[in-house]
């Protein structure tokens, strides 16, 4: 019989729901026979599923070899970069905050937040698992608590810790995350103030593997305030604060507007050098997880924006 000791980072969950992270192999019926057999129990008995496991609490696991070696492997899998591959330095991100619990880092256009992008290891999960950053258990790994596009740059907050990963997505989830961006955009909005406030709906395009979202009524409610900042020849500086958090919210909306974001072809703005967008995640503000304190971070925008607002990117 297998035996687990848990640590404060498992504590909090249901019994059940650890046990389908520990057994990620395993289908969840075959789970649930084994804790009704007694094959899976908590300090030596037979326990519901929806037990809340405590600190020093004891797992025990009767399983075959082939299920108890999933077990044994550590934190989930996900893919991890091959022994010797490492992200490009122009790719790696700054860190701007880090405790036990959250991460705070700037991230470089060109960067993908998580896998899926088309290349196996230039994202930032990737980094985290190079970095070895963070509390891993069998049933937890450090993961970002939301997204920026790959062409996108700024601040992403990491869950370090189940704690911090919780208390980060709880308050992405909720809204309660102030969110202030800048953009480069084509042309300059009038008035050089104001609220978008429009529904979008996510439509996927037939040969294209990055969604289009455009304002439909079918869609969700999206508002966006924006400000001009700086005017250029052929473009303006904007700062923008979003009130909600849809895919692709300021390049639709900025769209819709008329003044797209430059480098942002796939929602109609011209290209620009590189493959990003002049789109930059500049401040985030948020309840720290565990104090609950409110926490600000800050980014500086590229110096690439100069360039794009004196119409010479």
């Amino acid at each position: 019989m297998h035996e687990i000791t848990l640590s404060e980072a498992e504590a909090g969950q249901r019994f059940d729901r650890y046990l389908r992270k520990l057994l990620r192999t395993m289908p969840l019926g075959a789970i649930m026979k084994r804790l009704r057999s007694g094959d899976l129990r908590l300090d030596g008995k037979k326990a519901d599923g929806s037990v809340r496991l405590q600190a020093g609490m004891v797992v025990q696991l009767r399983l075959p070899e082939a299920d108890l070696a999933v077990v044994a492997g550590g934190a989930p899998r996900r893919p991890v970069p091959k022994v010797g591959e490492r992200i490009p330095a122009e790719l790696r991100p700054r860190v701007v905050f880090r405790d036990d619990d959250i991460l705070v880092i700037d991230k470089p256009p060109g960067l993908a937040v998580q896998s899926g992008s088309g290349r196996e290891n230039e994202h930032l999960v990737a980094w985290l698992d190079q970095q070895r950053l963070g509390v891993r258990t069998p049933t937890f790994a450090p993961a970002p608590a939301h997204r920026l596009d790959r062409g996108t740059s700024g601040l992403v907050a990491v869950g370090l810790s189940p704690e911090g990963l919780r208390g980060l997505t709880a308050a992405f989830r909720d809204d309660t995350v102030r969110k202030v961006y800048q953009a480069v955009v084509q042309g300059v909005p009038e008035p050089e103030s104001g609220t978008i406030s429009a529904p979008l709906f996510v439509r996927t395009d037939v040969g294209h593997k990055e969604p289009k979202v455009v304002v439909d009524a079918r869609g969700k409610e999206a508002r966006t305030d924006y400000e001009v900042l700086q005017r250029g020849k052929k473009t303006s500086l904007l700062q923008l604060i979003l009130h909600t958090g849809r895919t692709h919210q300021i390049r639709a909306h900025l769209a819709h507007l008329g003044h797209p974001i430059v480098g942002d072809v796939r929602y109609g703005g011209k290209a620009a050098p590189g493959e990003g967008l002049c789109l930059h995640a500049m401040e985030l503000t948020f309840p720290h997880p565990r104090t609950g304190e409110t926490v600000t971070f800050a980014a500086p925008v590229p110096e690439s924006f100069a360039a794009a607002l004196r119409g010479t990117a």
